[in-house]
């Protein structure tokens, strides 16, 4: 079930469910965290936060801490424990950023593999965001469902994955 739109707007941040984030991130090849993280600054802007969440979206690895301290910050507010240090997971971000894009530089097939791993930061932000809309918004669509959309990213993914488990597997032999 998707928000209403009173709701989403009354939401801080962008509300989606634990499952349905790493689901889509892992089958996306790390697309849906760009998409996430581009949500999450259009609902700040949305709020009236002087943001553009296209660029903060593209310079991820400039405006990301940001967007962790605000989470924490909000989650500090709203005495819900944020176990985890915004200045850790963005570092965390930048090392899953960069090195893969290094190892892609290279020629290394890993890159795109290991930039996955940026789902880990996200995902800890993603749970305080679902801890102050649980205690706030109660009745509020939690985003759990896939869509029409998202199931066609995941058929896409499955696809895409298939076909590079029969690359590599070619390769081999």
């Amino acid at each position: 079930m998707q928000p209403h739109p009173e709701q989403q707007h009354k939401a801080t941040f962008f509300q989606v469910g634990t499952e349905k984030l790493i689901e889509l991130t892992l089958v996306t090849f790390g697309l849906y965290a760009l998409f996430w993280t581009y949500r999450n600054w259009l609902q700040l802007q949305r709020r009236g936060e002087a943001v553009n969440p296209l660029l903060r979206t593209l310079l991820a690895v400039v405006y990301q801490y940001d967007l962790y301290r605000r989470i924490h910050q909000r989650a500090s507010i709203e005495n819900v424990p944020a176990r985890w240090s915004p200045l850790r997971v963005y570092l965390l971000f930048v090392v899953f950023t960069l090195v893969p894009l290094w190892l892609l530089a290279t020629d290394h097939p890993w890159g795109i593999l290991l930039n996955l791993m940026t789902l880990l930061p996200n995902l800890l932000a993603n749970q305080s965001i679902n801890q102050i809309h649980d205690k706030h918004l109660h009745f509020f669509a939690q985003n759990t469902e896939l869509s029409g959309p998202n199931w066609a990213a995941v058929v896409a993914g499955l696809v895409g994955w298939l076909t590079l488990l029969t690359l590599a597997l070619a390769y081999n032999q």
